[in-house]
């Protein structure tokens, strides 16, 4: 009993962090030129969940596209959305690249099932 009941409170404890999580397509992607940013941005076709600081706008993930990280992104990003795959986001809840749109942790293209 006392087990079962450690488990509903740990269910009911709110994590640290409110990431945002996305799965879906993507809508469009854009770059600046280096005189005017490095950093690139995501549209989605939907709505990530638990936003976090992107709450109010259209551009919901940024990334800094000049590292070969970014550039890593990028291409998964755009085949992704050449091919009208479904991609799955996650944030890494904090705005530092560009405000109000949430820096991005990582993305990958999912696999049918």
């Amino acid at each position: 009993m006392m087990k079962r009941m450690l488990i509903a409170v740990l269910f009911t404890i709110p994590f640290a962090g409110s990431a945002s999580e996305y799965t879906g397509t993507i809508k469009q992607v854009v770059c600046h030129t280096e005189t005017v940013s490095s950093v690139c941005q995501v549209m989605l076709n939907g709505t990530p969940f638990s936003e976090s600081c992107a709450k109010e706008n259209s551009w919901k993930y940024t990334f800094n596209g000049a590292t070969p990280e970014g550039k890593n992104i990028l291409s998964i990003l755009l085949a992704a959305q050449m091919s009208g795959k479904t991609v799955g986001i996650r944030g890494l809840d904090k705005c530092t690249l560009a405000a109000g749109s949430e820096d991005l942790r990582h993305v990958y293209i999912e696999t049918p099932k």
